[in-house]
């Protein structure tokens, strides 16, 4: 059901509103040192679509001017939790033009809209970056109809690149890997069931094997076809060290601004007993041979191959990972193995 007044109208998307959709993305960014906007081109709607088995996005439509104003909603998937296979819904980020801002007066029904869109995922999780101060102050402060953000912990996105040609890797092979889905992946959550989702991209298979089994190996999706980082600006100091040439001293180059990064994402990492050199070698040997400016990886706080990134030369940022309760809270044991691809 959707909601409706004389002023402002509230329903699912689809993929008509791509371009009203597109306005919304283009009219904000990343603020901070790096300024950096987030798309989904060239259609929107097909991107959440990619990310998992269904979307639920809900814009909200300014009536007088025919013009979508803000949109949010959840993206629903399979997923493992506490090593079971469950139905999940990744929140995605509420985003309101900045003509609006600040004017939005039915958050509550929206929310209502979208609890009665996932009332059968048993799991309702989002990220919220760092730097988003309102959003962290809103959503950590309990409000009457609307769900609780509980916290579970800190995600951190890495981005590296420093390749060189460290081991020997075998690329798309990937006998050996649905073994490693069985007993490794599936005992995190939050990992997708399935590895083929269109989000993850365009995707190849590194890996390194000894005696025939597998000791590092990941996916490098290209996801430019759904998903795209702009470099708008650099501020601070950051304007700065723009300018120097930090490839050659490990650290990924500094994009142009107003380029868009030429990013691959890395999935499904697993690094034999979370071995900090295995790591390091593997992962810099992938990223001499994957072909991009910049490779991209993400962990939540409990995931032992973090401290093997800290180890490494990368340019990295944060996030708050919460558990969205409505009624009932499911406890998330062990380690949380959120893709970062998918977010």
């Amino acid at each position: 059901m959707n909601f409706q007044s004389n002023r402002y109208t509230l329903r699912f998307a689809d993929s008509n509103d791509d371009s009203g959709i597109k306005e919304i993305f283009l009219s904000g960014s990343f603020d901070g040192g790096m300024n950096i906007q987030y798309l989904r081109d060239p259609s929107p709607y097909d991107s959440f679509l990619a990310d998992g088995d269904k979307a639920n996005i809900i814009v909200a439509v300014d009536n007088k001017i025919d013009r979508i104003i803000a949109l949010g909603g959840a993206v629903i998937r399979h997923e493992y939790v506490n090593g079971v296979r469950e139905k999940c819904a990744y929140m995605t980020g509420l985003k309101v033009h900045p003509d609006y801002q600040r004017k939005v007066t039915f958050i509550a029904k929206a929310y209502s809209l979208l609890k009665n869109s996932i009332s059968d995922c048993r799991y309702v999780y989002t990220t919220v970056l760092d730097d988003n101060k309102d959003a962290v102050a809103l959503f950590e402060k309990k409000h009457k109809n609307m769900p609780e953000y509980r916290y579970l912990g800190h995600y951190t996105t890495y981005c590296l690149h420093g390749g060189k040609k460290i081991l020997e890797l075998e690329k798309n092979n990937t006998d050996g890997f649905n073994d490693l889905i069985e007993k490794y992946f599936s005992k995190q959550s939050f990992v997708p069931c399935d590895p083929d989702y269109r989000g993850f991209g365009e995707k190849n298979f590194f890996c390194l094997r000894e005696n025939g089994k597998i000791i590092a190996s990941c996916f490098v999706g290209n996801q430019q076809a759904l998903k795209q980082y702009k470099m708008c600006g650099y501020n601070g100091i950051y304007r700065i060290l723009s300018k120097f040439p930090t490839s050659l001293i490990g650290y990924p180059s500094f994009p142009k601004p107003d380029s868009i990064i030429n990013h691959g994402v890395i999935s499904y990492l697993y690094i034999k007993d979370n071995d900090k050199k295995l790591c390091s070698d593997f992962l810099r040997t992938v990223a001499s041979e994957a072909g991009f400016s910049l490779l991209i990886w993400g962990g939540f706080e409990n995931n032992p191959l973090c401290k093997a990134m800290d180890k490494m030369k990368t340019v990295h940022y944060g996030s708050r990972l919460y558990s969205v309760v409505w009624d009932k809270y499911e406890e998330i044991n062990g380690t949380i193995g959120v893709e970062a691809s998918l977010l």
